[in-house]
């Protein structure tokens, strides 16, 4: 029977193709993955990858390997999360994934109050527009834009968040106002990635982006924000935070906001846990007190 630490390395690379993907996963340096696979190989006595140039490729071997570690690996995770569900102790570690811009607005409040009742639980905040596996214990909570549609999760929409494009006052001072209909037309934007909703980089305001510059992409709001306040173009941004900068103006202002729903994500089974549920009591609590802010345009 292979050892179930070695199955993880073996597992890891098989979803990567790379031992370096795989190294970054796992937190370990990759020389350290290719001495774990290959005394999983000299324990199977198989080839489970063969090289090829766009990274690893599994052999039959390795494919008959990889749906056998992905039954244990899924055993080994649902007796973890079983057991989770059992701990009653308001102490230990908590994972929460979020954006940038909510651990600051709103988990980092949360998470201020929470130390406040319960000093020891510990939390790790992972920021960042990637979505974390809450399945595969990547983190423990999630508040997100996105409601997931996999895994035995459970998701409720924990508030509504404003849209709408904003530029500095010193940027529409020298480049003047776009107009409805415009198109943007001879305006420099500033946007969100790709991997974003299709409004906040291809209509900004409900106004299709036809003869504008695109400058910048990126998938982080702080950037954005900040990009908007140097006066590099006109950006979608939470009207909760731009309505409060005196350096910003809202553009197009007569045009509607978008709304994008906020998801707060847990598994099923870890939801139980008393430390993370005090986690979502103190991440409700401090939502419901801005949740008047939030969608307000």
């Amino acid at each position: 029977m292979p050892d179930w630490a070695d199955l993880r390395f073996f597992l890891e690379v098989a979803r990567s193709g790379t031992l370096i993907g795989a190294a970054q996963k796992l937190g370990v340096n990759s020389t350290t993955v290719g001495r774990r696979l290959s005394a999983l190989e000299r324990d199977l006595g198989a080839k489970l990858f063969s090289r090829t140039p766009d990274g690893l490729a599994l052999t039959a071997a390795g494919e008959a390997m990889r749906g056998a570690g992905a039954e244990m690996e899924e055993a080994v995770l649902r007796g973890e999360q079983r057991a989770l569900g059992a701990d009653r102790q308001l102490s230990g570690l908590v994972r929460i994934a979020t954006t940038e811009m909510l651990g600051e607005v709103v988990v980092l409040p949360a998470v201020r109050a929470l130390h406040d009742r319960h000093p020891q639980i510990r939390v790790d905040l992972l920021t960042g527009s990637g979505q974390l596996d809450i399945a595969r214990r990547e983190a423990d909570v999630a508040l997100r834009y996105i409601r997931p549609d996999r895994g035995d999760l459970v998701a409720r929409r924990a508030g509504t968040v404003a849209f709408a494009p904003y530029a500095s006052k010193k940027y529409l001072a020298a480049r003047g106002r776009p107009a409805l209909g415009s198109g943007y037309s001879d305006h420099d934007i500033v946007t969100y990635s790709n991997s974003f909703p299709q409004w906040r980089f291809g209509q900004p305001g409900g106004e299709p982006v036809r003869d504008a510059r695109v400058v910048l992409r990126t998938n982080s709001t702080s950037m954005l924000l900040r990009a908007v306040r140097l006066g590099l173009g006109i950006g979608p941004l939470p009207c909760f935070l731009a309505r409060e900068d005196r350096t910003l103006e809202r553009v197009l202002p007569t045009a509607p906001s978008e709304a994008d729903d906020l998801w707060l994500v847990v598994h099923a089974d870890v939801q139980r846990t008393s430390r993370v549920r005090a986690v979502i009591d103190a991440v409700d609590a401090r939502l419901a007190e801005i949740a008047a802010e939030l969608p307000v345009a």
